[in-house]
């Protein structure tokens, strides 16, 4: 398959999830956030798995302990996922004001949800991983697929749609940069 093709195709699934509601959008996204959100938690339990006892009582304990890490790490993730939607929809609706927004702040969100989708999935392997790259390629994604949300939501130009898109990855780069490059999370 070629990049022209992938382009293409990209674009036209953006137009078909362009007549859906927000509410399926936002179903989507939060599914995508709890299967994120697992996949996180129980990535960070495998060292502790491999180096606990196996006897009775300490196996028990260690079963408690990852559905107890589960649960708070799903919760976590919900309110995480929601405050990063907010928070990246209104960096990337401050921007799009620029380019003489007329679609609302609903089409915002719904490009923002596609946006963040493959982020959010493979977050867990950034941080097992540990690696500059795998970060940057990841915002690079979410760059990508924002530049074809913009265009085809907001129904904005080329140079429209990459202004946008630079200036919410350079936003998002500045205040994810500790965690971007090895130094730990902002937190």
């Amino acid at each position: 398959m070629s990049l022209k093709t992938a382009f293409s195709s990209s674009r036209a699934l953006l137009r078909q999830l362009n007549v859906k509601s927000l509410g399926d959008d936002l179903k989507f996204f939060f599914v995508i956030v709890l299967t994120g959100s697992l996949l996180f938690t129980l990535a960070s339990f495998l060292p502790a798995l491999y180096t606990g006892n196996e006897s009775g009582s300490s196996g028990l304990y260690l079963i408690g302990l990852v559905l107890l890490g589960v649960f708070i790490g799903l919760i976590q993730g919900l309110i995480n996922g929601v405050i990063i939607l907010l928070g990246v929809s209104l960096i990337e609706h401050f921007f799009l004001l620029f380019v003489n927004e007329h679609k609302g702040f609903e089409k915002t969100m719904k490009s923002v949800i596609y946006a963040l989708s493959p982020s959010i999935l493979l977050f867990w392997a950034a941080v097992v991983i540990e690696s500059t790259f795998v970060r940057l390629l990841l915002l690079f994604c979410f760059g990508l697929i924002s530049y074809f949300g913009i265009q085809t939501f907001h129904e904005k130009s080329k140079d429209r749609a990459a202004f946008v898109t630079l200036a919410t990855s350079a936003v998002l780069l500045m205040f994810f940069s500790r965690w971007i490059f090895n130094q730990g999370l902002l937190w």
